[in-house]
């Protein structure tokens, strides 16, 4: 029983206190493509985004929190009478500028943009509501106007002018250094719709293209007939080329095979020249052999002619002088046996005898000596002094005369 009355009193209590927040406090919810910015009477608006969650706001401190869209969003300037998927349409809300050279152009356009995070802040202080028309707008306008009036209304109105401006336009309305940049507006995309013409011009227009057109088609047929001449032409020419390579291609492969076969020729007269040469060399070398080995021949029967001819002259000397020494010894064994006699005669002369038969058997043994004497003899048969040797024979001490 006692704890039925416990929970009765707890849940009497957490029922009262739910009661008591539902009616002290608030509470707000960022949803997940938003931001939040938070202001507070004490505090202002807060330094901090809020990011997507649920929050818990205290009324009696006068706090608020302003949602803001996170996502992709169109802006749009045209001419419709209804809304469109993508964007609510005005009418009569297109742009009006006029051309370089005075033409009303009507331009329907559309802009998809978001908002940059890191100036939302900066946003909600100056601007805080209707962003488009405050920023986005006025901008979008000065932008436009100010490329749309730098061309002819021809020039903008269809093919790569107005793709043209519409690239510049873009290019301008997304630098981050321009007015949208700096305020906090990101611009993703930029599209022309349509350019609206005066009915007249845009016949004029129609007119001019269709001129254009036809003369365009004009020169495109001539540059056709050009063209397909010009195809001929380069056939022949090809052809033309085509034979006059395969000629010169002929004769370029004439005087490769020519230089080919002369070459063959000089190598072959070459090689039959270094033939002739190497055996012209070869018989020279042996002839040049042959004749050394005769000239040895004959260094070698001279030497052995001159060594017998002077081993002859020195066995003939020997002999000579072997037979005048036996000579001599035979003159002077007379001489002396005859000066012995006229000395045992005592004659008168005997040394004169003496030396008279010494002269004659001398005379007798040099006659056939041919030049070849004894060593110790100096006898000259041409000389005056002949008696002076045969002296020198008989007597060796005796003085010779003077």
């Amino acid at each position: 029983m006692r704890n039925y009355t416990s929970l009765i009193v707890v849940g009497v209590i957490a029922g009262f206190l739910l009661i008591t927040s539902l009616v002290l406090f608030d509470i707000e919810t960022i949803e997940g493509n938003e931001y939040g910015v938070k202001e507070t009477w004490s505090e202002g608006v807060l330094d901090e985004i809020l990011m997507p969650k649920t929050y818990i706001l205290f009324p009696g401190f006068s706090q608020k929190i302003f949602h803001y869209d996170a996502s992709s969003r169109i802006f749009v300037m045209n001419d419709l009478a209804e809304d469109v998927e993508y964007g609510s349409g005005r009418k009569r809300d297109s742009y009006m500028v006029q051309s370089t050279e005075g033409q009303d152009m009507r331009i329907s356009l559309n802009v998809r943009w978001r908002i940059d995070p890191a100036k939302l802040l900066d946003l909600h202080r100056t601007v805080r509501e209707n962003i488009e028309e405050k920023v986005l707008r006025p901008e979008l306008m000065r932008v436009v106007k100010d490329e749309a009036t730098l061309r002819t209304a021809i020039e903008a109105y269809s093919g790569a002018g107005l793709v043209q401006l519409q690239s510049d336009i873009f290019a301008r309305l997304s630098d981050p250094a321009n007015e949208l940049g700096k305020r906090g507006v990101l611009v993703e995309n930029f599209v022309i719709e349509t350019i609206g013409l005066d009915p007249e011009y845009v016949g004029e227009i129609k007119a001019r293209q269709v001129a254009i057109q036809r003369e365009m088609r004009a020169r495109e047929e001539t540059k056709a007939a050009l063209a397909e001449a010009e195809k001929v032409k380069a056939e022949a020419q090809a052809e033309y080329e085509k034979a006059l390579v395969e000629g010169l291609r002929d004769k370029d492969v004439g005087i490769l095979q020519a230089e080919k076969a002369a070459e063959q020729e000089v190598l072959s007269a070459e090689a039959a020249k270094k033939q002739v040469v190497l055996a012209a060399e070869a018989q020279a070398q042996q002839v040049v052999l042959a004749a050394e080995a005769q000239a040895k021949q004959v260094e070698f029967a001279a030497e052995a002619d001159k060594k017998r001819a002077v081993l002859a002259a020195e066995g003939e000397k020997e002999a000579g002088e072997l037979k005048a020494q036996a000579i001599i010894a035979i003159g002077r064994a007379e001489a002396e046996a005859t000066e012995l006699n006229l000395r045992a005669y005592t004659a008168a002369g005997p040394d004169a005898f003496v030396q008279i038969e010494v002269a004659k058997y001398m005379a007798e043994a040099f006659k056939n000596i041919d030049g070849y004497l004894p060593q110790d003899m100096k006898v000259n048969l041409l000389s005056e002094s002949f008696l002076d040797a045969v002296k020198q024979v008989v007597r060796p001490n005796a003085a010779p005369a003077r």
